[in-house]
């Protein structure tokens, strides 16, 4: 019977050398660790950390180790948390194999250990201690995997040593509290995806001797793992199947004199791929979280990474494919150029472990990630007015001055959109004109525009008239364009500043309405002539007339008010006279005269020079109340009754 047994254990053994590679761990007394700055031997060479790319564990080893040190009192129990894993082959090929724990302890810095026995917890993956006395106590764990048939055939991942230290109380101050991953998978039905990581919390000063308790604020989101063998929790926290969210983790420590300290970090839960938002032209990359510095030395099982695109319809297309070899250049999916037609497109990546290169044997599908394509037009206008009519000299770029009826205006625009990448479509161009401004023709690109691509809205309440262009759009492949409008002035009645700030307007990309303003330009209007108005001149009743005594203007015939108001809107002006003469006099005594500076002059038929103006400063005319023209009764009072004649001014150009 023994013989049949150990050929059956002898032909196993060769079926799993063929297929993967064993992991034997040799029992070393000779190597050396570190534990509390003592140098301790351990009970075995402990095993390597294990090799880790995103879920995938290409060896054995711990995904948790133990702390290298903890620190307690008598009789406060403290849990040491371990978790040891497989690597993916091993389990594919061992699949009934079960987990096995064997505690070991020293006190003599490793001279001597000693198994922990089943009823002190030495047969726990989580190790409870609870100290008797004072002193430190090294241990070491050994997780192994076999089934209860091949006990022989036994896989030993031993653990790095850690010290237990029992001493007096010691209280914290504050609290670190880390992650060993920031990011975990929501996904639970795959045993590649890692939907846990482990929280850490490290009190200063190091050797506090309170109690650690850990809490999230959204378990719906994530939580810890009960401890089913001691009661209360460990330290892994597991992501919640399809949640999506940060959970913060919160670590107190309970004081040895009642008083607490605390702190916490923060962890990402999601199917592996976040969403990306790029400029239009701009690369846009996905990437897997997760570690990805492991690498798969098995030459009989392999992985492959696969990238899918769904466009906006759902419609499912393979975009990248790894083989066995160079799954690790394929975490990362980079779309080189984005276009406006990758808004709104989703990616997903997937990852198979096959075995013997054919044999499918688990995989692990991400959740599928929105790109957002923004377009972000950037148009700048730069814009020119010229009066081909007339130019006195004082025109510029943006400004034209004593512009009137019948000038040849153009309008002159450039339109550039300076993210070449965008587009903008069914663009128009509006440009604000004088209401009566006549359209000769428009220019878009040098070529002229039908009059069907153009409108002319005349405004019902406002002084303006609008030309609007149609059909100006913008892509990579029309990126800039010129306008230039030809126009007749007509409709100008008197002096007018015409300010006008151009504009543009087009569909951005999803419906919105993009528009950039041009920077103003002025049309300065003049009616291009000489306006003059003279008020009637009143003396108002006078009562009690007296001899020799001038009489004055009601106030209204005063200054500030005018009693000549000129208009000189004339392009070319010259010098100018005002003369003035009384076509009759007013009689009974009665005379008209003109004063200025104390001196006077009476009004006859002949003409009586008024003012005298140089080309550039002709203005309206008024007088304070003691001058220009007053009444003068003289020698002979006038009978009462009502007098009145007329005053003829003459406005002539001076030679």
């Amino acid at each position: 019977m023994t013989k049949k047994f150990n050929k059956v254990r002898l032909g196993l053994i060769l079926v799993l050398v063929i297929i993967f590679y064993s992991f034997v761990n040799i029992k070393n007394d000779s190597l050396t660790v570190k534990a509390d700055d003592q140098t301790v031997k351990p009970y075995a060479t402990p095993t390597s950390d294990p090799i880790v790319f995103l879920g995938i564990w290409f060896s054995n080893g711990y995904s948790l180790q133990p702390e290298t040190d903890y620190y307690t009192q008598v009789g406060q129990s403290i849990v040491v948390h371990t978790s040891a894993s497989r690597s993916i082959w091993t389990v594919l090929t061992g699949p009934v194999d079960s987990p096995h724990y064997r505690w070991y302890k020293s006190t003599d810095y490793g001279e001597n250990w000693s198994s922990v026995s089943e009823s002190d917890g030495g047969h726990r993956m989580n190790f409870p201690i609870t100290p008797k006395s004072s002193g430190t106590t090294w241990y070491q764990l050994d997780t192994q995997y076999y089934t209860l048939l091949t006990p022989y055939l036994k896989t030993h991942i031993y653990s790095k040593v850690t010290a237990v230290h029992v001493k007096d109380p010691v209280n914290a101050t504050s609290l670190k509290v880390s992650a060993d991953n920031k990011y975990i998978y929501n996904e639970s039905d795959s045993d590649l995806s890692q939907n846990y990581t482990f929280i850490h919390a490290y009190p200063t000063p190091t050797d506090a001797t309170g109690k650690i308790t850990y809490s999230v604020d959204k378990p719906e989101i994530a939580n810890f793992e009960e401890d089913t063998e001691n009661g209360g929790t460990t330290n892994k926290l597991i992501a919640k199947s399809g949640a999506v969210g940060t959970v913060r983790v919160t670590a107190k420590m309970q004081n040895p004199d009642g008083s607490t300290t605390s702190g916490y970090t923060d962890v990402r839960v999601g199917g592996g791929l976040d969403d990306q938002t790029v400029d239009v032209g701009q690369s846009a990359t996905f990437s897997m979280h997760g570690n990805i510095d492991g690498t798969n030395s098995n030459t009989s099982g392999s992985i492959q990474i696969k990238w899918y695109k769904y466009d906006k319809d759902g419609n499912k297309t393979t975009v990248a494919t790894s083989n066995s070899s160079n799954y690790k250049d394929y975490v990362d999916y980079t779309i080189p150029k984005t276009t406006m037609d990758d808004n709104g497109t989703q990616y997903q990546a997937q990852i198979t472990v096959s075995l013997l290169g054919f044999i499918q044997t688990d995989s692990l599908t991400t959740n599928k990630a929105t790109l957002t394509v923004k377009n972000n037009p950037d148009l700048s206008i730069s814009t020119k007015v010229i009066n081909n009519t007339y130019d006195d000299g004082s025109n510029t770029s943006d400004t034209l001055n004593k512009v009137t009826n019948n000038d040849n205006i153009s309008y002159e625009f450039n339109l550039k959109n300076n993210n070449k990448n965008s587009i903008l479509t069914n663009g128009s161009y509006v440009v604000p004109v004088h209401k009566g401004t006549l359209v000769n023709n428009v220019e878009l690109d040098g070529k002229e525009v039908d009059s069907d691509n153009y409108t002319v809205y005349n405004s019902s309440d406002k002084k303006e008239s609008y030309i609007i262009i149609n059909g100006i759009d913008f892509n990579e492949n029309a990126q800039s364009h010129s306008l230039k409008i030809d126009a007749t002035v007509s409709g100008v009645t008197d002096a007018e500043k015409f300010e006008s700030v151009p504009y543009y307007y087009g569909d951005d990309y999803g419906g919105s309405v993009y528009q950039e303003s041009a920077s103003k330009h002025t049309i300065n209007y003049v009616n291009d002539k000489f306006n003059a108005a003279v008020n009637d001149i009143s003396f108002g009743t006078i009562k009690d007339s007296q001899l020799n005594k001038v009489y004055y203007r009601q106030d209204d015939n005063n200054l500030p008010n005018s009693t000549i108001n000129i208009s000189d809107q004339r392009r070319d002006k010259k010098a100018m006279k005002v003369l003035v003469s009384e076509s009759k006099p007013l009689g009974d005594g009665m005379t008209l005269r003109y004063y200025q500076n104390d001196d006077y002059t009476n009004l006859s038929n002949s003409d009586v020079l008024i003012k005298s103006f140089d080309q550039d400063n002709i203005s309206s005319i008024g007088w304070k109340k003691d001058e220009g023209i007053l009444l003068y009764i003289g020698n002979t009072l006038p009978t009462a009754g009502k007098y009145s004649t007329e005053l003829h001014w003459t406005f002539e150009d001076s030679i």
